[in-house]
């Protein structure tokens, strides 16, 4: 390799800090590739083919399995790349790679690292443009979760035309600090939204708790003198028509494993306890969240409501669950919707806009994985 070994480490941070949308003095040691940085399968796909032009050799896709965080990664896989082609007389290049990026800074400090609260978007299909006259930029808000790799198995689209984004919650793994209101943070989703596509028509969208986040992006959008041409809604229920989730669902929910597939790195049995924290966080903002009808004649061009089909679990095993069914989002989301052609509440808030009305087999938590989510069309 003609590079350094601390200029070959100091490539792959870059090339870890493009791909996430993390700056490079935001990502630290103990960041987890899946959890922390956001690296789903096409991010991390990215991210191999460009190491390997740093690195000179083929990487397994595995290589962020194998080597879960920054840490491990540079210590174990980067290290044996670089310990296989430089000499003995490199071993000082070898420990300044080390610790050039904050080596054992968490294990010599008892400070604790905070990001700047900034919405970090991951292009999870085709290439974003700024020009959307050259092709539709898909924004999906995150779900209760805070997490955008909700929607990694959104169905393959013609990246000649279509980019999908989805953004990750700023309290992303620090949920503690998630006090702010739904309307607070969709305009920090706007600027978030606004650097990848100054300008609309928008396209937006969101599963669950992201209808909120998406309308109320809207509204901020529409606010700033631009036009929202879609506005996809996920399974989302109408607020204040349906009460945020009950706390208790989440936790009994979660200690069951019916909150769709979380297993996607094969390092988590269960649901990470980071999910059920920005829930908890989540849920508050929601409670308190009252959203104002749009006027008229600022209404997205297009509503798409698309509901799931499925309840969570049979009605004789819900009954058994000892879960509190007077809360009607509760049976809304567990039992399913006993008309799945109402707009539940929506309606009232587009006056005068189209609305769609369609619904896709699944359940609430499986309606975005596959095969379900194989034949829920994204408009272009």
């Amino acid at each position: 390799m003609s590079a350094s070994v601390e200029t070959a480490w100091s490539q792959c941070l870059r090339i870890i800090a493009k791909e996430t949308g993390f700056s490079i003095d935001d990502i630290d040691d103990e960041d987890e590739f899946t959890t922390d940085l956001g690296v789903n399968p096409i991010v991390a796909r990215s991210i191999i083919r460009s190491f390997e032009s740093v690195l000179k050799r083929d990487i397994p896709s595995t290589v962020f399995t194998q080597c879960p965080t920054i840490k491990e990664f540079r210590g174990g896989y980067f290290q044996s790349c670089i310990d296989s082609i430089t000499e003995p007389k490199d071993d000082l290049a070898v420990k300044k790679a080390a610790t050039a990026h904050g080596g054992n800074k968490k294990s010599t400090t008892n400070t604790t690292r905070t990001r700047a609260r900034v919405p970090i978007s991951i292009v999870l299909q085709g290439k974003p443009t700024m020009d959307c006259a050259e092709k539709t930029n898909i924004f999906l808000l995150p779900d209760g979760s805070g997490s955008g790799m909700a929607y990694v198995e959104m169905p393959l689209i013609d990246p000649s035309t279509v980019c999908l984004v989805a953004l990750n919650s700023p309290y992303l793994n620090r949920a503690s600090e998630y006090c702010c209101s739904i309307e607070e943070i969709a305009r920090e989703y706007v600027q978030e939204i606004r650097k990848r596509q100054p300008h609309g028509p928008y396209v937006l969208g969101g599963w669950s708790a992201g209808g909120y986040y998406s309308y109320e992006v809207a509204c901020e959008l529409i606010r700033q003198g631009e036009r929202v041409k879609k506005l996809i809604l996920l399974d989302s229920p109408c607020r204040p028509d349906f009460e945020e989730l009950p706390m208790e669902v989440v936790q009994y929910l979660s200690k069951k494993n019916l909150m769709g597939n979380w297993d996607r790195s094969a390092r988590h049995t269960s649901v990470p306890s980071w999910v059920i924290e920005h829930f908890r966080s989540t849920l508050r903002a929601v409670r308190e969240y009252v959203p104002v009808p749009m006027d008229a004649a600022d209404a997205p061009d297009e509503v798409c409501i698309i509901w799931s089909r499925e309840g969570v679990m049979p009605a004789n095993q819900l009954r058994r669950t000892g879960l509190d069914l007077r809360v009607r989002v509760a049976r809304f989301l567990l039992e399913g919707k006993p008309d799945l052609t109402s707009a539940y509440g929506w309606d009232r808030l587009f006056p005068g806009a189209h609305i769609s009305i369609s619904s896709i087999s699944g359940n609430h938590f499986t309606l975005i994985n596959k095969p379900n989510v194989s034949v829920c069309s994204f408009p272009e």
